[in-house]
């Protein structure tokens, strides 16, 4: 038995592709693009080190961010937790129907809420 709220409707999911996009590198931007240095084609698509250095800096600047707003929402672990739960509990096909469904039913919050305070009590 799978899990669906009434009415689910579930988007084909053809239009996801699991390549990454292909960038041209041709046309007037392209040295803006590889940046300031002089080497040969294989480098083309690469950070330079100062791109790469920035690059880091904003993806630790991010995971403190994400961090902040997990800790103050902590509603978003019951959530998440929740999920799981679900997703364990009913095996779906379909995970990204199942996610969706999930992540968009009108009653979302008391359901997160119920489930949370049971598996809290059940634990005790």
């Amino acid at each position: 038995k799978i899990w669906a709220p009434e009415g689910s409707v579930c988007p084909s999911l053809t239009r996801f592709s699991t390549r990454a996009p292909v960038v041209s590198m041709s046309g007037d931007n392209s040295s803006e693009l590889e940046g300031d240095h002089d080497e040969d084609q294989s480098s083309v698509g690469m950070l330079t080190k100062q791109q790469q250095e920035q690059l880091d800096l904003t993806k630790i600047k991010v995971n403190v961010q994400n961090e902040k707003y997990l800790l103050a929402h902590p509603e978003i672990r019951d959530m998440i937790s929740v999920f799981v739960h679900q997703v364990l509990e009913y095996k779906p096909d379909n995970i990204l129907c199942f996610a969706g469904d999930f992540f968009t039913r009108e009653d979302l919050l008391d359901f997160v809420k119920t489930k949370s305070q049971a598996a809290r009590e059940a634990s005790r």
